[in-house]
């Protein structure tokens, strides 16, 4: 794997105070996904371990650029992670930023040991092998800037967006804790919020559906707490913004064996629709979820029925890519004629007796280069 160093860290555009996080007594300003595994008591968050994949704990707030301390305790043999702009979603730990931290009885850096990217990036330093005492660890993420330090030691310091495996991160999202069948602890975090230099547009953040259009008469539609949710019939819902070049970030649920999906660069009249990604739970299916209708199959083969998931599309020129829960499973380069033109965005029903829910809907517009400048 190509690590890519920085030369150069960039200071915070203004500074930003430290803040805590926890306020060592309650849980108050953090959530559950999942089930309630995380307690706190005497200044410290605890899990005993004793849940599944898909439970953590979660702020109640989104960050974007920030630096992040805290300290932790592992139990012996224990496996343990920090989530960096995750997403809600049972399984974040492939779309946000992920760091590992473990026992590391192999006694040497893989992406699987403390200080890891985990899953992509070994550590710089190994940290050593070390459970039962207390070890100081701080993040920091400036837009793809990544380092962290773990008791003073450099760790990582690198560029997500110069390594595949890490490109197509979130770059805003959820701090967490897992679960991961192992008793830890965790006490003394705070954070420094250096704000959101990014420009997104939140589609579902005017909290009704003025402006959208529907095309089709049958199925029901309905914002409520966030959450755009479609049921029982056929019909595409279109957002009021039109967007050329984008990337588009939405959490995904359906339920009943729905078949719906999120078409691209459409129109609520006319002739054109859109291109469609497939939201279609069945995995032997001709088109399941992921898949670019009628272009390429998804090769996401994990039942996601009834669970919350991560859906990125990436939208440039003539090509589209798909990720689900970070992995990219599906992409094209071939679009042309009304696919390749600026359009809106659909959300649709496909079936009764059905229904599909999204939530964090985002887009970020990718600029289109300045002429000539030859790119």
């Amino acid at each position: 794997m190509k690590r890519v160093l920085l030369a150069l860290w960039m200071p915070a555009v203004a500074a930003a105070e430290p803040r805590p996080l926890f306020d060592g007594m309650s849980l108050r300003g953090w959530a559950h996904e999942g089930a309630a595994t995380f307690r706190a008591a005497g200044g410290v968050l605890r899990t005993d371990g004793k849940a599944h994949e898909g439970n953590w704990l979660r702020s109640e707030n989104e960050f974007e650029d920030f630096r992040l301390r805290f300290e932790y305790k592992l139990d012996q043999w224990a496996e343990a992670a920090v989530f960096l702009r995750a997403p809600r979603t049972a399984r974040p730990h492939h779309a946000g930023v992920t760091i590992f931290l473990g026992h590391d009885f192999h006694k040497k850096p893989s992406p699987w040991t403390t200080g890891a990217v985990a899953g992509a990036l070994a550590p710089q330093k190994w940290p050593g092998e070390s459970w039962g005492v207390w070890h100081a660890m701080e993040a920091e993420l400036r837009g793809s800037r990544l380092r962290v330090k773990i008791d003073g030691s450099l760790v990582q310091e690198t560029d997500l967006d110069a390594i595949p495996a890490t490109a197509a991160r979130l770059r805003r999202g959820y701090i967490g804790f897992a679960d991961q069948g192992y008793g830890w602890e965790i006490r003394k975090v705070e954070i420094e919020d250096f704000g959101s230099p990014m420009k997104f547009v939140d589609l579902l953040a005017s909290g009704t559906l003025d402006g959208w259009q529907r095309r089709g008469e049958s199925g029901q539609w309905r914002l409520r707490d966030g959450v755009l949710e479609g049921a029982d019939g056929h019909s595409i819902l279109y957002a009021p913004q039109v967007f050329d070049d984008f990337e588009f970030t939405a959490c995904v649920r359906s339920h009943g064996r729905t078949n719906s999906g999120v078409f691209v660069r459409g129109q609520p009249a006319g002739a054109w629709r859109g291109f469609e990604i497939q939201i279609y739970s069945p995995v032997d299916a001709v088109y399941p979820t992921g898949s670019i209708y009628g272009k390429v199959r998804s090769s996401y083969d994990a039942d996601l029925e009834g669970k919350w998931f991560l859906l990125q599309i990436r939208v440039v020129g003539n090509r589209v890519d798909v990720w689900l829960d970070g992995r990219h499973i599906a992409g094209y380069g071939g679009l042309s004629g009304d696919e390749s033109k600026a359009g809106r965005i659909g959300f649709q029903i496909h079936l009764e007796k059905t229904r599909v829910e999204f939530r964090d809907v985002r887009v970020r517009p990718i600029p289109q280069p300045a002429a000539g400048s030859g790119l």
